[in-house]
């Protein structure tokens, strides 16, 4: 019997060995978690279907024209699993191609509404089952029990993240064992971290970095942020705080608590997940200095997995790009730098292409940086996933931020993290480096607020929208003199604009020659600037306290950095703002508390989630965490089904981290070369075989709209499709600002 058609040495897959091998990886996989003996029974059966005569006839029928069988296999495995009361494996088995759905359908498929098809699949499982009994006995001889976490009384949340980290082992290994078998190789399996080497490693690197830095006055404080996450690394494992200015090096403190944690504790891997992915690739670049070994041939510690990373260009074999492709299929790799995205909708997706890379997080450390940024609106389910990798998945959880928000007073009030730093706001006392004036009464033209901030030498000035960037560059264009440079940053620019524009306010700062730079809050985390002045829009206090962290960074000025908060009459906001900015204004303003004061946002924080309702009913993290106890994968990813039998689904309710619904832009930025560049991969694209290589070469030129904004007749009429959702702005793009739009206030925000 035969699992697969011939590979490309002619040889067939022979089903018995590949279910057995299925199990092998399986039972390995799921061992951190305690379900070894289900995952591997998961594995044996999960094929079991293929044993059926017509399935092996077609198979055979259909080789030569590499077609499809199209016949079911999985049901029998689902309906012996159902026969020995083994729920989770249903579940599994049913779901190892199109992905966990929900028990309707489940049920259906292991008894069919028509008579016809139950008996042919009643005298089908027949046929399958006399098959197996002889090939694969042990099968019916070794049937595990059910595990204690899927018990009556278990956590019903834990159970189900059971059941998505069964489907992740069983998914992974029947993947790694069919492509074992088309490439006529053994299964591709990494090694896991070895912590210590790892840790020597950075540590020497990082010495090494230090001695040829020039020395600055936040080195001491750095260093002691440092010192606290190695001293706190040999703490047990469990969720962890890393709460500490911003610029005091959080992102090299996390690293090393992680890997000196993982030596002591035993873990796997170290996995950091972050929001934005500007801010991935900064802090993947890091980790590779300080980890990845010098010589090109030898193994890679650090995999960058994020949407901007091509991973499958077929121009490029080499034994790099071949590993790194590999290895984010199911994040197989020592030390992992992806975004909050990925890592998020991963855990609460359903399909198999997410879910692989699950039982990977089992037995890691877990570093969420930049946790401010997740949505408020999720935060419960965040905040419970957290919880059970902590409790039931051996995972450590290091949540790092200057602004750390109270994610746990919403439904855990009993969990309390451990704080890295042993006295974060002592640690910010000492670390204060500006002060705040506040222009919010009465409220200031934004016109105003611009040739304020031209009269300093240097200044940042940060706007709530794409819009207002705009205006602000304009109006600095006709008040500026000739000697300040005028720069700009917003998401209506293309990543290479963008990272130009950083790289010219860099030297200029350094220079100390005049700028002022307009921005939009994407300066807000991971970008490291030092500017003298900042002009922070009224938003939440979160966003002014990350704009504090780009004025007087290094601490030259002692504590005289100055953040000015404005509240310009003529100025937007995201809708999502109103409500915080008036919860905010009862805690932070003039004579009040500083945004940086850890008391007051520890204060803030659960009467801002109080206020939004999040964990209402018929809130979103509550419908989400009603299907999850029905173990409705479909309706957790997708969102559940609308009233009165629809069929569709309403994605407002679905676990996303994004909800906006974007576009991928294509722009004209750039030297004639990159405009050539351009043009030739947009001709690839468009022609009879579109390649991957010219979307990678692509990258840096794109930018996104919202699709509602691209379905005005007025910016319509400057797209032209490229591929699926690309599209080529043919409209006017201005070297300051980038895409030139009139947008509504609302229409076109970062």
């Amino acid at each position: 019997m035969w699992a697969h058609s011939v590979n490309s040495n002619g040889v067939r897959h022979e089903l018995q060995e590949h279910l057995r091998s299925v199990a092998a990886l399986a039972g390995e996989f799921a061992a951190p978690f305690g379900i070894s003996d289900l995952a591997w029974w998961s594995g044996l059966v999960h094929d079991g279907g293929k044993a059926w005569c017509a399935w092996q006839d077609k198979l055979l029928r259909v080789e030569t024209a590499k077609g499809r069988v199209g016949l079911d296999h999985k049901s029998y495995g689902v309906h012996l699993a159902h026969a020995h009361g083994l729920k989770p494996v249903e579940w599994v088995v049913a779901g190892h191609h199109g992905g966990l759905t929900s028990a309707g359908e489940v049920e259906d498929l292991r008894e069919p509404a028509d008579e016809d098809d139950e008996r042919l699949r009643a005298a089908a499982w027949a046929d399958t089952e006399k098959r197996l009994r002889v090939t694969v006995p042990e099968m019916f001889s070794k049937v595990p029990a059910l595990p204690e976490g899927f018990a009556p009384g278990a956590d019903p949340m834990a159970k189900e993240f059971l059941v998505r980290f069964l489907f992740s082992c069983l998914v992974d290994a029947d993947v790694l064992d069919t492509q074992a078998h088309f490439e006529s190789c053994a299964p591709r399996l990494g090694a896991d971290l070895d912590a210590s080497a790892a840790l020597t490693r950075f540590l020497d690197r990082r010495a090494e970095f230090l001695r040829k830095r020039p020395q600055g006055r936040m080195d001491d404080k750095r260093e002691q942020v440092f010192q606290a996450a190695l001293a706190a690394a040999s703490h047990e494992p469990g969720i962890f705080r890393l709460t500490a200015p911003t610029g005091t090096a959080k992102t090299l403190a996390a690293g090393a608590f992680a890997l000196q944690h993982a030596a002591l504790h035993n873990k796997r891997r170290v996995i950091v997940a972050v929001p934005f992915i500007t801010i991935t690739e900064q802090n993947a670049a890091v980790y590779r200095d300080l980890l990845d070994p010098a010589d090109p041939a030898a193994p890679r510690l650090v995999l960058e997995h994020h949407s901007h990373v091509e991973l499958d260009d077929p121009d490029e074999r080499g034994t790099h790009h071949s590993w790194h492709r590999l290895a984010a299929e199911n994040w197989d790799a020592p030390f992992i730098v992806t975004t909050t995205v990925q890592l998020f909708e991963s855990l609460f997706g359903r399909t198999g292409s997410k879910m692989r890379k699950l039982h990977r997080i089992a037995n890691s450390v877990l570093i969420l940086d930049e946790v401010q940024a997740l949505p408020h609106r999720l935060l419960p389910q965040v905040a419970d996933a957290l919880r059970i990798l902590s409790e039931h998945f051996g995972v450590t959880v290091v949540l790092s931020s200057a602004t750390q928000p109270e994610m746990w007073e919403v439904s855990f009030p009993d969990i309390r993290p451990r704080e890295i730093v042993p006295d974060p706001a002592a640690l910010f006392a000492e670390c204060r480096r500006v002060r705040y004036e506040w222009r919010t009464d009465p409220k200031p033209l934004l016109a105003d607020v611009v040739a304020e901030a031209l009269t300093h030498p240097q200044a940042l000035l940060v706007v709530n929208t794409v819009r207002d960037a705009q205006r602000a560059l304009q109006t600095a264009r006709t008040l500026a003199d000739t000697d300040v440079t005028l720069l700009h940053l917003s998401t209506g620019m293309c990543a290479a604009h963008r990272r130009q524009v950083l790289g010219e306010v860099k030297s200029l700062l350094q220079q100390g020659d005049p700028l002022l730079l307009v921005s939009t809050s994407l300066i807000e985390a991971g970008v490291d600037l030092d500017f003298p002045v900042a002009f922070r829009a009224i938003g939440p206090p979160e966003s002014i306290a990350q704009v504090a962290g780009r004025c007087n960074r290094e601490g030259n000025l002692g504590a005289d950095g100055l953040v000015v908060v404005f509240d310009p009459s003529d100025g937007g906001m995201p809708p999502s703002y109103k409500t915080q900015i008036d919860k905010a204004r009862q805690h932070f303003g003039p004579d009040m508390h500083d945004p940086e004061d850890l008391d007051a946002l520890g204060r803030y924080f659960p009467e801002l989630y109080n206020t939004l309702g999040i964990n209402r009913d018929k809130s979103v993290a509550k419908v989400i965490g009603q299907n999850r106890r029905r173990l409705d994968f479909r309706s957790v990813a997708d969102g559940p089904l609308t009233a009165g039998g629809s069929t569709y689904r309403d994605r407002e309710l679905a676990f996303r981290l994004i909800v906006e619904d974007t576009v991928p832009v294509v722009v004209p930025y750039g030297d004639a070369a990159a405009r050539k560049t351009v043009e030739q991969c947009l001709a690839r694209l468009r022609g009879a075989q579109p390649d991957k290589a010219s979307l990678r070469l692509l990258q840096p030129y794109l930018t996104t709209l919202r699709r509602r904004t691209t379905q005005r007749p007025d910016i319509a009429a400057q797209l032209t499709p490229v591929i699926g959702d690309l599209v080529e702005w043919r409209g006017s793009y201005d070297d300051g600002f980038g895409i030139v739009l009139e947008p509504e206030t609302e229409d076109f925000l970062l």
